[in-house]
């Protein structure tokens, strides 16, 4: 029977006894996380990224075989104990699975985690087809172990969907928690040995990695390296596909790249191979010319796709490559955002043209780009509140509109400052008990201790509403009198989802 990638992966890390499973919601991981879950694995949805690898750190520090699964905005919100963890070192594997949005397309950003692997000197794998994505998980979690630090598999939505196998082949290391590697040496020496011990370790067993997949032809005089789910796009017959985009296999890139004239750089999503292999070009005194996203022979933004691909060597570009068509993301208007259309006709009616008003992260972000307008600023999950705290400083009440998801996610820090601090803020929580954006079938922790919550952080004055209940008139006199007030007031909505625009 045929499976796909993310079968083939959830059935791979099921047969390697993966003890714990941790993540947070969001696509291209949601279906994952949901997909281990119906497999049996220990799946466990934290209540934001942090937390998630932090408890897989302790586990791997147990001596138990852990995995993180987060998008790559998540891979910010982690970002702290991944970058401390690698000198101080782990215990057994623990495979941090990033999901990247090449194009945006339910994402608030176009971002790439690979620069983190970069930024915390940890391999990254880039299977070159969804073939080979369960064979990166073996290797991943053997490298992890056999090193003692955090290993990333960057995998995309396309990656996933395409067809797979299940490795065959079992993890055979066992990693333990080395303590004396932390608290036996002092900061730098940590480093000291982290370079001298570990970093040259892992650069010979990424050279001779099996996952590397290349084609040479005799006599060529052009060629093409990629990596990721776009290497199954590329039809150069001089062809190295990378199954690790960090470090690179520089011995073999050198003697791949020595006779030729050209090589273009295939890459989703950043120009992070392309500027390494330049340097690689530079480095070595190459006379190979480096094109790619970097020189505009490739979009700059956005998903490849084959077409892009073939026309890159004709192209003659005098800059980058901006000529892309955004759309409206596929299915998004179809998401259970609704329930809330009351509240945001009332703001509509009431603020004035220039009132600023603090989005966040979620449902509320829609309210930017489709009428009412009444969201100007949606910068991450949970900063809606504080943001409202800086907008404040015109003298007008700030307002914050956020999800009972992105609250609890790390809204709660932000509403316990804004009290501490004695902000001028009304603070609307959309509360529906659901995590509407990135729907799965796990529950979202702590959405049913929202009320309480907020009681907890000290907020005095609590408004709670039901949206099908009250009338435009009352919430509008409700808000009026709210933001005549000073200090911090919060406003509890509650609504049940539904489709806002289906």
């Amino acid at each position: 029977m045929s499976v796909t990638a993310r079968e083939a992966l959830v059935q791979t890390l099921k047969e390697n006894e993966i003890a714990l499973v941790t993540g947070v919601y969001g696509d291209p991981v949601t279906a994952l996380l949901d997909e281990m879950a119906r497999q049996g694995l220990r799946v466990e949805i934290s209540t934001e990224e942090k937390v998630a690898f932090a408890q897989a750190l302790g586990a791997s520090v147990a001596g138990k075989r852990s995995v993180v699964a987060v998008k790559q905005v998540g891979v910010n919100v982690l970002a702290d104990p991944l970058v401390t963890c690698v000198p101080h070192g782990i215990g057994n594997s623990l495979l941090l699975i990033a999901g990247d949005d090449p194009g945006a397309e339910k994402s608030q950003n176009e971002q790439d985690s690979r620069w983190y692997a970069k930024l915390a000197q940890i391999p990254v794998l880039t299977p070159p087809g969804p073939q080979s994505v369960s064979e990166a998980v073996v290797e991943g979690l053997d490298l992890s172990a056999a090193l003692g630090i955090p290993v990333m598999l960057q995998v995309t939505g396309r990656l996933l969907q395409g067809p797979g196998r299940a490795s065959e082949t079992p993890v055979a290391v066992e990693g333990a928690f080395a303590r004396e590697r932390a608290w036996g040496h002092l900061i730098l020496d940590r480093y000291k040995y982290f370079y001298k011990e570990i970093y040259s370790q892992l650069t010979e067993l990424v050279e001779d990695s099996p996952l590397h997949q290349i084609q040479t032809k005799r006599g060529a005089r052009r060629g093409s390296i990629s990596c990721g789910f776009v290497s199954t796009l590329v039809m150069e017959e001089h062809h190295f596909a990378l199954g690790y985009a960090h470090p690179l296999p520089e011995r073999q890139l050198i003697e791949f790249l020595r006779p030729l004239e050209s090589v273009l750089v295939v890459e989703e999503i950043a120009p992070i191979v392309e500027e390494a292999v330049g340097a690689l070009v530079a480095r070595h005194r190459l006379q190979t010319r480096v094109l790619g996203r970097l020189t505009g022979h490739l979009p700059r933004i956005g998903k490849l796709e084959a077409e892009q691909i073939r026309e890159a060597w004709e192209r003659r570009p005098d800059g980058p490559h901006l000529d892309i068509q955004p759309q409206v993301s596929s299915g998004i208007l179809e998401l259970p955002c609704g329930g809330f259309e009351r509240l945001y006709q009332v703001l509509d009616e009431l603020l004035p043209e220039d009132y600023l008003v603090a989005g966040d992260v979620g449902c509320s972000i829609l309210h930017g780009f489709f009428p009412p307008l009444v969201i100007d600023t949606a910068f991450g999950l949970g900063t809606s509140i504080s943001t409202a705290a800086g907008l404040s400083l015109t003298g007008r009440k700030g307002i914050a509109i956020i999800g009972d998801t992105g609250f609890v996610h790390s809204g709660i820090a932000g509403l316990l400052d804004a009290v501490e601090h004695k902000h001028n803020i009304l603070v609307i929580v959309l509360y529906n008990k659901y995590s509407a954006m990135t729907p799965g079938a796990q529950p979202i922790p702590g959405l049913e201790r929202v009320p309480a919550l907020i009681k907890a952080c000290g907020v005095s004055e609590i408004d709670e509403i039901d949206m099908e209940k009250i009338a435009p008139a009352e919430l509008k006199a409700l808000l009026q009198k709210r933001l005549g007030e000073r200090g911090v007031h919060l406003l509890l909505a509650h609504a049940r989802p539904q489709k806002l625009y289906g």
